[in-house]
């Protein structure tokens, strides 16, 4: 799959809205599978916040999961029935967080020379990091 510089949109049939809250990962796998190039895999998921404009798909606040692959971060909000937005591993240039109260991470990253800000499950973006690093 080819990066992009920037949040993309990702390929994929409509499959319908994602329920607000699940714990089971396998049925996380069948979700987005459509969704994943070749030699893509699921990592993990978890809730996602924002007020970003290029990820929210609503004015004020957009809430949804946040899928982490080995090769991108793909934001589904619960708004839309498939993932939204997409941002490539190798298209971010540069990454930071902070602790925020319920178990999630404020996370500000930097792609197109912009730095956008959303908020996760710690879980979820501890993965994501260990692949951020690994491009570093």
């Amino acid at each position: 799959m080819p990066s992009s510089g920037f949040f993309h949109s990702p390929n994929g049939p409509v499959v319908g809205s994602l329920p607000k809250f699940s714990f089971d990962k396998a049925k996380s796998v069948i979700a987005i599978q459509p969704f994943l190039g070749e030699g893509e895999m699921f990592i993990w998921d978890g809730p996602y916040n924002t007020k970003e404009p290029v990820i929210a798909t609503r004015s004020g606040q957009s809430m949804g999961r946040l899928f982490v692959t080995n090769v991108r971060l793909l934001f589904w909000s619960d708004d839309v029935p498939k993932p939204h937005a997409g941002l490539f591993y190798e298209d971010i240039e540069a990454w930071r967080t902070s602790w925020m109260p319920l178990k999630s991470r404020g996370v500000f990253v930097t792609t197109g020379g912009q730095e956008f800000l959303f908020a996760a499950n710690v879980t979820a973006v501890q993965k994501a990091e260990t692949y951020i690093k690994r491009k570093s």
